[in-house]
């Protein structure tokens, strides 16, 4: 008797009805649903799945039923259950639209714009053009719990807001009640806005709103809450990170962000650093260059340049620079990771210089001396080439009377008075007391060179309060720089330098074309003198 006289209420009740036994049948169809879907009496008997793919289906809910044309038409329904003695019985409720009859026009686009909001993930509201609400999602209900009694069509945007300001249990944040409804009307009565807001759980909502053509407005209310979340954490490793790191747009190349490394590393003051460009701390000859390398960067990028830099302070930093190009919806962003090598290039500056230089008088060592000599000769410039190889006399005694340290600074003097001398020419030095001088040009060049070096070298040394007085032997040699072997060079001005010695010392000797010593030079000095205290020793 009780399903007898459910059928009889279900038939009587102004919604389309079904009623679905435990096997999922459709036991019973009121006149409405026989109508609505065009099924007369076959719809008993039907599988309810078979009307409604959806199945099974939320209390309230909106799905797509098949029609007896096979159509499938958007409808809100109702689903009541209830336990029987032989399990449970399911009554299907189909709300009624505007017309009896599916498929009609207005009706039917209502039914499936109301189908198609419920389906979005967001929550979603519909406006006319006098801003009061037309449509809106069961998401949108429960977003606005404290406003949910009141949402009703025909009820305008404005009133339910003051409700909800005037409510006290209001969702979201506001401190200044007036300044925020003017404020939040304002922007809703823009053709786009968007808008931020907190709510009093912590929860972070964006609100978007667009106004239609016939001066409607959709608005939509999206849970950002776990984007902020990974913002902020970003941002927390952003400005944790130990390395400077800028964020830039990519076609201006501005800076938009920077960690509190930056500013350290830089050394500006942050509102300073945030209105100067990404090129901006370049050196001048150096900035065009990598801004262009910047604005024609398609993807990633590496670092392999050394750039020079300077900081607020004028100070110069060797770094290296990691681009990543990142995609802010439309906006090209670049992310720069600077890393300071100035310790490493300063330290492979000096390894490089005391690989090639003297430890002691800074000039050029040996190894530094034949890639030089070896360049001017393969130069095949047509001129002459001149190696000229110096060799201090009377030398061994200062370090064995005065020690090493006396020897010493008498090698750094030598050194700095050759150089003078030489006029830009490469001076080095072979090791112990032994120097050679590059030249590229006439004889008469090179004469008039040691010619100046021995009348230098001959001036007293002063170390330590003592007047100790050396000098020096020359030995010449020259090549036209066609492809001439650099240490046959060396040897024929080794051996004009012993004719030196031999022929009394502190005078320079001229290889021959053949290789032997010719061209004497000035009288030669016998003897050396030091002297110290006011008093004077000789060695022969």
């Amino acid at each position: 008797m009780l399903v007898e006289d459910i059928e009889v209420l279900l038939e009587t009740c102004p919604m389309s009805a079904l009623l679905v036994d435990t096997d999922g049948a459709i036991v019973f169809a009121n006149l409405k649903a026989r109508n609505l879907l065009g099924y007369g009496g076959e719809l008993l008997g039907i599988a309810i799945p078979d009307l409604m793919p959806a199945w099974p289906l939320a209390p309230r809910s909106f799905c797509e039923i098949r029609d007896s044309s096979g159509h499938m038409i958007p409808h809100r329904v109702k689903v009541l259950t209830w336990p029987s003695s032989v399990g449970e019985n399911t009554i299907v409720l189909i709300e009624p639209t505007d017309e009896d009859q599916p498929g009609l026009g207005a009706s039917e686009a209502n039914l499936r714009l109301r189908y198609v909001i419920e389906m979005l993930p967001e929550a979603v509201c519909v406006f006319d053009a006098s801003d009061r609400y037309v449509l809106w999602n069961e998401k949108y209900a429960e977003l606005y719990a404290d406003i949910a009694e009141y949402l009703a069509p025909g009820i305008s945007f404005e009133d339910l807001l003051k409700r909800s300001l005037a409510g006290g249990n209001m969702g979201e944040v506001v401190v200044d009640k007036n300044e925020w409804l003017r404020e939040r009307m304002q922007k809703f009565r823009q053709p786009v806005s968007q808008e931020l807001q907190q709510l009093r759980d912590g929860r972070w909502l964006r609100h978007d709103d667009r106004r239609t053509p016939d001066g409607g407005a959709i608005g939509m209310r999206i849970d950002i809450t776990q984007l902020k979340q990974r913002e902020e954490w970003l941002h927390q490793l952003f400005d944790a990170n130990p390395m400077p790191m800028l964020l830039c747009d990519g076609n201006s190349l501005r800076i938009l962000e920077a960690n509190r490394a930056a500013v350290e590393f830089y050394g500006f003051n942050e509102s300073v650093l945030l209105s100067k460009r990404a090129c901006d701390m370049h050196v001048d000859v150096e900035a065009k260059r990598f801004a262009n390398a910047l604005l024609d960067l398609d993807c990633d990028c590496d670092a392999k340049t050394v750039w020079l830099q300077h900081t607020a302070i004028g100070r110069e930093r060797h770094v290296m620079i990691y681009v990543r190009l990142l995609h802010d919806g439309p906006e090209r962003r670049l992310l720069l990771t600077i890393a300071d090598v100035s310790e490493r290039i300063l330290a492979e500056a000096e390894a490089s210089r005391l690989a090639h230089h003297d430890v002691l008088t800074g000039l050029p060592n040996r190894m530094q001396f034949y890639k030089a000599l070896d360049r001017a000769l393969s130069s095949r410039s047509g001129g002459d080439i001149t190696v000229c190889c110096l060799d201090l006399d009377g030398f061994k005694p200062v370090n064995d009377t005065f020690g090493h340290a006396a020897g010493d600074d008498v090698l750094k003097i030598v050194a700095q008075r050759l150089q003078a001398e030489a006029q830009g020419y490469m001076v080095a030095r072979l090791g112990g007391d032994e120097f050679a001088i590059l030249l590229v040009g006439s004889k008469n060049k090179a004469v008039g060179l040691v010619e100046r070096s021995i009348s230098a070298i001959s001036r007293p040394f002063l170390i330590k309060g003592l007047s100790i007085t050396i000098g020096i032997s020359i030995g010449i040699a020259t090549a036209q720089a066609d492809g001439v072997d650099g240490e046959a060079l060396v040897q024929e001005a080794d051996r004009a330098l012993y004719h030196a010695k031999a022929d009394g010392r502190n005078i320079w000797r001229m290889a021959s074309a053949e290789g032997s010593a010719r061209e004497r030079a000035d009288k030669p000095v016998s003897s050396m003198e030091i002297s110290f205290s006011g008093s004077r020793s000789r060695w022969p």
